[in-house]
């Protein structure tokens, strides 16, 4: 297999698992205990840019490969392998990530989380004489 097309596979099956995951954190439970909206949107974008994030392959340059899977490769199955950069990249990239998406949330806050009681303005404005 080429190695565009292998990028394009894994690009593939990611925004399917990513599509996949949403739809199960969002209707596994009751209404009243789902996750909050942000917050599974921020969980669905991790997950798919952890399997996104590229690192370069040790001894192969130029070559790239998911960087959860340098990294596993390269901890588990090489006796001198070297996974810290792939360390690095995962870590930095997923912190990244997780700020903005907090940050996004934070920026993006629904405005209208008024109470349902009326407020102050509103009970003198609206008091009928009848």
């Amino acid at each position: 297999m080429p190695y565009s097309n292998a990028w394009i596979v894994i690009a593939v099956l990611a925004v399917i698992g990513a599509y996949c995951l949403n739809l199960l954190l969002r209707g596994s439970r009751p209404a009243r205990a789902r996750w909050p909206r942000k917050l599974r949107y921020i969980f669905v974008t991790l997950v798919f840019v952890f399997f996104l994030l590229p690192a370069p392959v040790p001894n192969y340059p130029g070559v790239y490969a998911p960087a959860f899977v340098v990294f596993i490769f390269e901890s588990l199955f090489q006796s001198s392998g070297q996974p810290n950069e792939s360390q690095g990249i995962l870590v930095l990239g997923l912190g990244v990530v997780s700020i903005i998406g907090l940050l996004a949330s934070v920026v993006f806050r629904s405005k209208n989380t008024q109470s349902a009681a009326p407020s102050e303005t509103e009970r003198k404005t609206n008091t009928d004489p009848a």
